[in-house]
């Protein structure tokens, strides 16, 4: 009979792992990590409570029980229903797509700055959308969001081929990430001179990352990408957790480390384009969601934890964004920028301390 590694005895005797049997298969399950899961989905639950409840027309919680069971008023029906729940699907799907696409580029190259953002995929995405902003004069917000998509395979596309036969790991890939994004920093900055004043306007809302007026049609698009990739980094999680042990040992253990490569970045890189083309550049949330989720599971590079803290992260953002300041809503890029830019200082002194940076 076929088992997968489990925990030590004395991890047992202590407590701390259980192995659960599937057939010829186990599982090794960690106290930590069960409780650390369990704690990020009522900080989320609360966040949906928040989003839901709040905003230029609160909603308390019978109202809002009743608007959900179709016993309130229409406006009330309308605010839930047509507003605030579609926008609240589209930032959990959204956080969720970016968690678990900077969760597979951090441990496909053993690097903490592996990210959409880091990478060039989120620059790639907003060439993509000025592009049909600025040559395709009122273009609709699925053009737009399509050719963002477009993109940042794009930027993906030429990642891969400049790294093509080559050990990803390490800062190479992130170096040359940094490279293809700030070339194409400088063409979205060309595309804003040829754009006029409304154009120009719209592409740097869009740049800046927001979620309102969401619908159905894209919180669906989003939750079919999440659901897709997260099948594909479930066959792949085996293969990467091996190749974290480097190269040679991931074939020892029978890791086709090639297909498990391609197929990794390409299933990151379709992650971050159904994110970003819907929502818009959200900083730093592929980045943190990774590390926070790690750092509560301790249990390396979780794709499970890592989705719930960036569908956790978005949601808390966009509803703090809705409740901006004073009466003005604030896109809600900007409170993922700076939360996120706050977050990665602190990340830095941490393991300037330590002397290391993983």
């Amino acid at each position: 009979m076929r088992t997968a590694t489990t925990a030590s005895p004395a991890a047992f005797r202590a407590g701390r792992a259980k192995a659960i049997r599937l057939g010829d298969y186990s599982i090794r399950v960690r106290g930590r990590t069960i409780a650390a899961l369990a704690a990020i989905l009522v900080a989320l639950a609360g966040a949906v409570a928040w989003t839901v409840s709040t905003g230029s027309f609160p909603l308390a919680p019978d109202r809002l029980w009743a608007a959900l069971n179709g016993a309130a008023t229409p406006a009330e029906e309308f605010i839930v229903w047509r507003i605030r729940l579609p926008r609240l699907a589209t930032a959990l799907a959204v956080g969720a797509c970016l968690g678990l696409s900077g969760a597979i580029f951090q441990t496909l190259t053993r690097n903490p700055l592996g990210s959409p953002d880091i990478l060039g995929l989120t620059q790639g995405a907003s060439s993509g959308a000025l592009v049909a902003i600025v040559f395709l004069s009122g273009a609709s917000t699925t053009v737009v969001a399509g050719s963002a998509a477009v993109g940042a395979l794009g930027a993906g596309l030429v990642i891969y081929l400049l790294t093509r036969g080559t050990d990803p790991s390490g800062y190479r890939l992130v170096l040359i990430g940094i490279g293809v994004s700030a070339i194409l920093a400088g063409v979205n900055g060309y595309l804003l001179t040829r754009s006029d004043i409304i154009d120009a306007s719209r592409a740097v809302f869009w740049l800046t990352g927001d979620l309102s007026d969401r619908n159905w049609d894209q919180a669906a698009t989003v939750a079919s990408v999440l659901v897709v990739g997260g099948i594909a980094a479930a066959v792949l999680a085996r293969g990467l957790e091996a190749m974290r042990l480097g190269e040679a040992t991931a074939t020892g253990l029978g890791v086709d480390v090639g297909s498990t490569r391609v197929a990794a970045l390409i299933t990151a890189s379709v992650l971050a384009a159904g994110g970003v083309a819907v929502s818009g550049p959200l900083a730093f949330v592929a980045l943190a969601a990774p590390h926070i989720a790690a750092r509560l599971t301790r249990s390396g590079r979780s794709f499970i934890g890592a989705m719930l803290v960036g569908a956790l992260l978005v949601t808390a953002a966009d509803a703090a964004a809705v409740s901006g300041i004073g009466e003005r809503q604030l896109p809600t890029g900007v409170v993922t920028g700076v939360v996120g830019g706050v977050y990665l200082m602190w990340l830095l002194v941490i393991h300037r301390k330590k002397g290391v940076m993983s």
